[in-house]
């Protein structure tokens, strides 16, 4: 693979602890919230939760610092709801105030024995997934304050989830993991529909993209997947129709297309620009990519690392460029994807 043209930095700087997930605040993109994860060596854990807002372009105001007593590996923004996971098993869910750049706690789920790995809501903001490093996955009912365990789990960590969204998919929930297993779930039984096999995935699966309304909506047939392998496939799905995607029980689906992208794919983020096909995939140790969809497969298109020398986790789009954050170095980027 040709290496792809490089995107100019507008901004670095570094956080207190080590940053493994960002999200900007989707109704002022000028707002972006990080999250830290860090392990002391007697075994504690602990992390923050940090907001910051870009001045002008010229550099970032620090505005907020929720430390923790449990470390945030991932954290999800729905509308001012703002969910994040937990290092002791919960997920909590808190409210943004904008105006007065507050975080309050709204409910804290105890959910898991084991350290919650990823939050993700519906489409509605009513649903939220988590998944666990013992396999688990629960969905949790914001309005009724139900939570479900799927039926079926993986054998190592799940890392990631994902709701389908384009016709009967929307009843479909789609799980990562260790494992190297990528499993469908049926969301109104939790029950399984299928699961891949080693075939499919060479490493664990950390990162899942469907297509969407917003994103690669004239590819309603694809799955976006990024793994331990540093491969990032397109899934078939195969047994859709274009006009009421659905899925078929046991049907495997069938690998598209593949390209090493040099390191772990351990995020996919689509652009949330109207007619913006392009993806942010984060790399691990080796930086992060622009990717474009170009009719049903992906080209590679720019690359940035600069002074991201540890495990780039977490990246997203922003009103002035893109920001990712790389771990262990605890740097904080801003970057030019259009440069």
């Amino acid at each position: 693979m040709s290496q792809p043209n490089s995107c100019k930095r507008l901004q670095v700087f570094n956080t207190d602890l080590p940053p493994c997930c960002v999200q900007y605040y989707p109704n002022d993109t000028s707002i972006v919230f990080i999250s830290s994860y860090k392990l002391e060596e007697n075994g504690e854990k602990h992390g923050s939760i940090d907001i910051y807002q870009h001045d002008n372009g010229e550099g970032d105001l620090h505005l907020l610092t929720r430390k923790l007593t449990t470390a945030v590996l991932d954290l999800k923004i729905k509308d001012s709801l703002v969910s994040s996971c937990h290092s002791d098993g919960s997920v909590i869910l808190w409210k943004f105030n904008s105006k007065e750049m507050g975080l309050s706690k709204i409910k804290q789920f105890g959910v898991f024995e084991d350290t919650v790995t990823s939050v993700n809501f519906n489409h509605k903001g009513d649903i939220i997934i988590a998944t666990c490093t013992n396999g688990q996955t629960c969905s949790i009912d914001l309005e009724k304050g139900d939570i479900n365990y799927f039926d079926t789990t993986h054998d190592l960590e799940c890392w990631i989830s994902a709701f389908g969204e384009l016709g009967e998919l929307c009843n479909v929930i789609f799980t990562g993991g260790d494992d190297s297993k990528l499993i469908a779930h049926d969301i109104r039984t939790n029950t399984k529909i299928w699961a891949t096999g080693t075939r499919h995935h060479e490493a664990g699966v950390v990162s899942i993209l469907p297509a969407s309304k917003t994103w690669n909506s004239m590819n309603p047939n694809q799955l976006w997947t990024g793994s331990y392998d540093d491969n990032l496939r397109i899934l078939d799905l195969r047994v859709m129709d274009k006009e009421n995607p659905a899925l078929i029980e046991g049907y495997i689906p069938v690998v598209h297309q593949k390209e090493n992208l040099g390191g772990g794919v351990w995020r996919l983020i689509p652009s949330p620009a109207p007619n913006d096909n392009r993806i942010l995939a984060c790399c691990m140790y080796d930086g992060a990519r622009i990717v474009d969809v170009k009719e049903d497969q992906f080209v590679v298109t720019k690359y940035f690392k600069a002074d991201h020398e540890s495990m780039c986790y977490g990246g997203d789009w922003g009103s002035s460029g893109i920001t990712t954050c790389s771990f262990y170095d605890k740097v904080v980027q801003r970057w030019d994807p259009n440069s």
